[in-house]
């Protein structure tokens, strides 16, 4: 057989089968599990029976290998008033044949042709059109599901009548329960100029997709021959589905919703002069053209969703940039979008919720006070998992003006608790509350910690042990003035007492304000209160509150994930398949919503974000909590792999640093459980393994360093749930439990 080099593209395919192979002899062979069973003929996305097996992390990439994306089906051919001639599947491809498209006297009755991507897509519409005849106008409509795409001519408010296929990105027009008085949501392919057959390119960008429908305003006809989309998103990430970061275990849903929250803020990263200036004027189409203020031109940010708003927002970030870390690694994208917010810094030290694009949010600069505790707990996140001091030292200036804005509104109050109903910044994430709340107040009491942390850092000993003071301070008065020992949950405010949200309550364990029994208190009220068969509502519906209405609640449901495993409660992997794995279950099926209704729908029904990177911190508890991988000391100069197993048998991956890439992989065994980690030269960790009262003994690479149980060797010590070894030199080591 005759050898020829391989293309651009087979090389790639065989550089990424030579990694996987190095992968899978790395973290696979090496521990001795069962041989690879052969490939699935369809993956984990397509195939309702797939098993995932060690080694075999990149089928369930959602990210496409290329940035030319074609759709996978037709969903729809409708004719209406019209015709549809010719095999609609030719449209699919260049060369598979045309589809006519025609035999209506307006758009009222034009023939639709749906195709569907198989997932959310980002990016310019291309239309190859063989020919046209009369004078239609060839128009596109774009829907992130079935559910909301404007169909029948009542649809979403009267918008199938106008934009036939769209769901609604564009404020206000058309906004649930107000009319929709004109088509701002299609987008126009003009055929003028163009010599056919030829292909027409969308010239406006659209965000956030599934579905894309074509349809024609005027008579007349056009013969279609390929579609296909120019991907956008995350425009500084070259190699698109090749992750630095990955995580794979035995639990098939774990692994999809995983990826999905990486694909997530992956289609929220777009170029930074593609954000959405609301509101259009009357008559304006859709079109995401602005630039975020401050931001550096060429370098990406990360915006809340896909589809809208488009914006840059602080409690997004602190979700999304940790996702970034653990998963693309594009810093460029999260340095970019932090710094774009530090930058439009009031002269009162106030920080604005979100990018100022546009008048909506010049009306909303002052009103979320609590996303100023976000932009301090996004820097210092930034700060603990890179390590960047120049970053740090940069914006400064900027995290004390904003914490001593914070403590300015605490000094208010004569019971030492922040409320902003004097600063009128009382909105949230997802109400408004004017009072002294147990969730804003443990962020801060966290902020403060956070300062302490940094200010040591910077040297600076006396700022540091100021704001631990004032942090020690904030998270008594909580306790003091909001803990409801008869209910045994925090409540909601001061003002409020009859009410135990669920971000109040998860965010106080997480913060360390509720230790040992209030915690274990608080999670069981929320068990028993807020759980549903799809996941934690945000407030029990048997407290009901008029600033509060029952709802679910993406942000605090990943911090309530978070806490329970991080307090060893392993139904935080049952709220995590409850929950993202009822999303992932409806359109667009590889990423997830923005807010959730009761009855399980998006909040904002046709206007709802259903690409919204707020939602993806399963991402980022996989790969910390079960996975166990997380810093130590700022960059991972120290480290610790501290595995939450529940009842999976393995699990595997790998956690990007600025030393290089953490690999961990561990797995249960015939006679107890190992452990194995490669951590890059120059730093070291911790390492550790569950135990319980049938582990006999527990060696660290071929030496028993516990037994009998007692520790046989410096460094190693345990808390009756691990055998911890510390001091772990950055290298391979293997660590493993013995049962008999």
């Amino acid at each position: 057989m005759m050898m020829v080099p391989p293309t651009t593209t087979a090389r790639r395919s065989l550089a990424r089968a030579a990694v996987a192979a190095a992968l899978t002899i790395g973290s696979t062979a090496a521990l001795a599990l069962p041989a690879v069973a052969a490939p699935h003929p369809k993956g984990p996305w397509q195939d309702a029976s797939y098993s995932p097996h060690p080694g075999q992390w990149r089928p369930y990439v959602l990210a496409p290998s290329s940035r030319d994306v074609k759709p996978v089906k037709v969903f729809k051919a409708d004719p209406r008033q019209g015709r549809i001639d010719g095999s609609p599947d030719g449209a699919l491809k260049k060369g598979g044949g045309s589809v006519r498209l025609g035999g209506a006297a307006d758009l009222a009755g034009s023939p639709l042709l749906i195709v569907d991507f198989g997932k959310e897509v980002a990016g310019h519409l291309n239309v190859r059109v063989k020919g046209a005849s009369g004078s239609p106008k060839l128009r596109a409509c774009f829907s992130e599901s079935v559910q909301y795409m404007a169909l029948a001519p009542d649809a979403n408010d009267g918008q199938g009548k106008i934009a036939p296929g769209c769901d609604t990105a564009n404020i206000w027009n058309g906004f649930p329960g107000q009319p929709y008085t004109e088509d701002t949501d299609s987008h126009a392919l003009s055929l003028d100029g163009v010599k056919l057959p030829g292909t027409v390119r969308d010239k406006e960008l659209r965000g956030g997709f599934r579905y894309a429908t074509l349809f024609l305003d005027g008579p007349g006809s056009v013969d279609v021959d390929a579609i296909s989309l120019d991907f956008t998103a995350a425009p500084d990430q070259r190699d698109l589905d090749g992750y630095r970061g990955h995580f794979l275990s035995s639990d098939n849903l774990l692994n999809k919703i995983w990826y999905a929250g990486a694909y997530t803020v992956q289609i929220n990263t777009g170029a930074s002069d593609t954000a959405k200036n609301w509101p259009y004027q009357p008559g304006e189409g859709d079109h995401a053209d602005d630039p975020v203020p401050h931001a550096d031109p060429k370098t990406s940010v990360i915006y809340d969703g896909g589809k809208r708003d488009r914006i840059v927002w602080q409690g997004d970030l602190a979700v999304q940039a940790p996702v970034t870390y653990v998963s693309t690694y594009d810093m460029g994208s999260v340095d970019n979008s932090l710094s774009s917010l530090a930058a439009q810094q009031l002269p009162d030290g106030y920080m604005p919720a979100a990018s100022l694009v546009g008048q909506h949010n010049q009306d909303e600069l002052r009103t979320y006070g609590e996303y100023v505790t976000w932009f301090v707990s996004n820097m210092y996140e930034h700060w603990w998992y890179t390590g960047d001091r120049a970053y740090l030292d940069t914006w400064w200036p900027q995290l004390t003006r904003a914490t001593a804005w914070l403590e300015s509104v605490r000094a208010e109050d004569d019971q030492g608790l922040i409320g902003f109903k004097n600063s009128g910044s009382c909105g949230h994430y997802g109400y408004s509350d004017c009072g002294h709340e147990t969730y804003v107040n443990a962020l801060y009491a966290r902020n403060l910690e956070q300062m302490a942390a940094m200010a040591k850092a910077r040297g600076d000993a006396s700022a540091a042990k100021t704001y631990g003071g004032r942090s020690a301070a904030v998270k008594k008065a909580v306790n003091d003035q909001l803990w409801d020992e008869k209910t045994g949950a925090y409540r909601l405010s001061r003002e409020i007492p009859g009410a135990y949200p669920q971000d109040g309550n998860v965010t106080a364990v997480l913060t360390g304000i509720a230790g040992g029994d209030r915690a274990e208190r608080a999670l069981a009220y929320l068990r028993a209160k807020n759980w549903t068969d799809i996941g934690s509502l945000t407030v029990s519906q048997s407290t009901p509150n008029a600033s509060l209405p029952p709802f679910y609640a993406p942000l605090p449901s990943g911090f309530e994930a978070d806490a329970r495993l991080e307090t060893g409660d392993s139904s935080g992997l049952e709220l995590i398949r409850k929950f993202w794995g009822h999303q992932l279950k409806q359109d667009p099926g590889s990423t997830f919503w923005e807010h959730i209704q009761p009855d399980g729908t998006p909040n904002l029904k046709q206007f709802s974000s259903l690409a919204h990177g707020w939602a993806a911190q399963p991402t980022v508890t996989l790969s910390s909590k079960v996975l166990g991988v997380r810093p130590a000391a700022p960059g991972y100069s120290s480290w610790a792999v501290v595995p939450f197993t529940g009842e999976l048998k393995w699990a595997e991956g790998s956690v990007p640093t600025p030393h290089g890439d953490i690999a961990a992989s561990w797995r249960r065994t015939r006679h107890g459980f190992q452990l194995k980690v490669t951590a890059p030269h120059g730093t070291h960790g911790r390492l550790a393994v569950p135990v319980d009262s049938s582990t006999r003994r527990v060696t660290l690479d071929g030496r028993t360093v516990w037994a009998a149980g007692k520790p046989t060797a410096r460094g190693v010590s345990s808390d009756g749930r691990y055998v911890y070894v510390d001091g772990a030199r950055g290298s391979a080591h293997t660590m493993r439990t013995v049962t008999r």
